[in-house]
């Protein structure tokens, strides 16, 4: 018998935590053998973490006192800025243990996952995962790739800190009054509210392969929970810009956790179309990884994420000795096609 219940992190019972904390460290070996777990406190509180702009649902699969099976939720709160353009759309995440797969338990989710879906009125499903399994099920599902992205990691021992610096250098020859604008820690609110018009306009030219989505946008809201997150687990936010007067013309960010104080997770590296092709993103890149390394000296391993298709910034991480990781892909599955899928189950 599969059970799927709903999983209120405000509400659940001290045995509820208990199964979940077990479930997600065995999912975690399975799937992420080797990466930092976080604790059982982090973990609920991350849980209990509210998102202003965005709901989150996560729904268990049970078989007697022991959980099979996950499967969560996001979508745009309704009433939220820009909330429209996101109706037709959610996103899902889950899985299933491996002494529980071929068992029902994953088409038992995906039927929750429809009702929900109908519930909402909504119309498109995105869901990614990095494992063969996880493909395959998908695939098996209707639902069709639409992207992918190369997780690489880049260990500090191996840089070439004189190259760093010619790079630095360099970027700085592209126009006469080019000058740093660099924050480590923070991010003063008023600020970030001022760059969002260029964070938005790169944001924007992110490589997105053929999904289906909303446009990208910059939400400062996202900025004040995560802030509010790193002020209580511990973690700063980097960010790295060149300006030409008050124009900003590249921006390169990254974070750090004290969860995993060994590595530091690059995000954003943009420049305005109007820049490129002059160095300024292998600038950026290395006053980043200079300005971390002065922060935080423990620091091991930096990792990134980008579009397979992203050519020029791959090949600056190639460069820098980023090597492949792992790869993640997005499938994207229509309500009316999941319908007919499980039709057949």
């Amino acid at each position: 018998m599969i059970d799927i219940r709903g999983f209120e992190p405000d509400g659940a019972s001290a045995p509820e935590w208990a199964a979940y904390h077990l479930y997600r460290r065995i999912r975690a070996e399975e799937d992420d053998p080797g990466e930092p777990v976080p604790s059982d406190a982090d973990a609920e509180a991350e849980a209990r973490t509210p998102w202003r702009l965005f709901e989150h649902r996560r729904l268990l699969a049970w078989q007697g006192d022991t959980i099979a099976g996950n499967i969560g939720f996001g979508l745009r709160r309704a009433g939220t800025p820009n909330s429209a353009d996101y109706a037709p759309f959610m996103r899902a995440w889950g899985g299933v243990r491996r002494s529980f797969r071929r068992q029902g338990v994953g088409t038992a989710l995906l039927r929750a996952l429809l009702a929900f879906m109908d519930e909402r009125g909504k119309s498109i499903v995105t869901i990614g995962t990095h494992l063969p399994e996880g493909s395959a099920f998908l695939a098996a599902t209707g639902a069709a790739e639409k992207h992918r992205e190369i997780t690489n990691r880049l260990e500090v021992a191996r840089l070439d800190w004189s190259d760093l610096a010619r790079w630095e250098a360099v970027a700085m020859t592209a126009g006469s009054g080019l000058t740093w604008e660099i924050h480590a820690g923070r991010v003063p609110m008023a600020r970030l509210a001022e760059l969002q018009p260029r964070f938005g306009e790169l944001l924007g030219e992110v490589p997105m392969g053929a999904l289906n989505l909303p446009p990208m946008r910059f939400d400062l809201q996202n900025y004040v929970t995560w802030y509010a997150e790193m002020d209580r687990r511990g973690g700063e936010h980097f960010l790295v810009l060149l300006r030409d007067g008050a124009e900003i013309v590249g921006i390169c960010e990254a974070g750090w956790s004290a969860r995993s104080p060994d590595r530091v997770f690059q995000e954003l590296t943009g420049v305005a179309p109007a820049w490129r092709g002059k160095g300024l993103a292998k600038g950026l890149k290395a006053a980043m990884l200079r300005l971390v390394q002065e922060r935080h000296p423990e620091v091991q391993t930096i990792s990134t994420s980008n579009a397979d298709t992203n050519a020029p910034i791959l090949a600056i991480n190639h460069r820098l000795g980023f090597a492949a990781h792992r790869t993640h892909a997005s499938y994207q599955l229509g309500r009316e096609a999941l319908r007919g899928w499980l039709g057949t189950r």
